[in-house]
């Protein structure tokens, strides 16, 4: 049981086929200068083809998250459903000289600015095991976690935390897998913060799961 999905960037095509996919995030911002010039072909060919769209943006973070935010935030037009993402992680040239306490403040603040700018999105984050184990200091991740663990099984990521989607292959193109059981039900959840923000469903497999509050989990686990 399960649903699949992408992630896009420059390095895919304005229109990437979506045979068999539920959902598609796009990357539209890297720090203060950057824009994807194929994110908003990319979105509009995932809309078209009935997928649930979101959209991400990977920081620069010696620059200020609120500014960093600011400037994601501006390139969209928002609508009910769209999901909404940092992509916490930090191995290039603009981050190698920010501490990893620096790296952990910047995602704590980018994902709580951003959801007082979209109380009625899903704001979430992406990270690999290595920032999520290793840089994490609070275990926050907004409304949902999007963890990556390649080359393991999908749905298999290997960590306690209430994850809802998973990146298990980054061969060729980045590919996803959500634990909920239909398109249709990602959908109704990513359009149920319309009324009230929900915390994302906790997928059943996982028995040994801490105890939660939403956005927030013991770090590492």
């Amino acid at each position: 049981m399960g649903i699949y999905g992408q992630d896009w960037a420059s390095y895919q095509s304005a229109t990437p086929d979506t045979s068999g996919l539920s959902f598609a995030f796009v990357k539209v911002t890297e720090g203060l200068s950057y824009i994807n010039p194929e994110w908003p072909a990319q979105r509009d060919h995932a809309k078209a083809n009935g997928l649930v769209w979101g959209a991400y943006h990977y920081p620069h973070m010696a620059n200020s998250p609120q500014a960093e935010a600011d400037y994601f935030l501006a390139q969209v037009n928002w609508q009910p459903g769209d999901l909404v993402v940092l992509d916490w992680e930090g191995y290039d040239n603009a981050n190698a000289n920010v501490s990893k306490a620096n790296q952990a403040a910047y995602k704590d603040a980018w994902l709580k600015y951003v959801k007082t700018k979209l109380p009625h999105n899903p704001v979430g984050m992406y990270a690999n095991t290595d920032y999520w184990r290793n840089v994490d200091r609070t275990g926050y991740f907004g409304d949902f976690l999007w963890i990556a663990t390649a080359g393991q099984a999908a749905g298999d990521p290997g960590i306690a935390a209430p994850w809802l989607f998973h990146q298990y292959s980054d061969n060729g193109v980045d590919r996803d897998y959500c634990h909920l059981a239909s398109t249709a039900e990602l959908r109704a959840w990513a359009l149920s913060f319309q009324a009230a923000p929900a915390p994302a469903p906790t997928p059943s497999q996982e028995t040994d799961m801490p105890q939660w509050i939403t956005g927030r989990v013991e770090p590492g686990a």
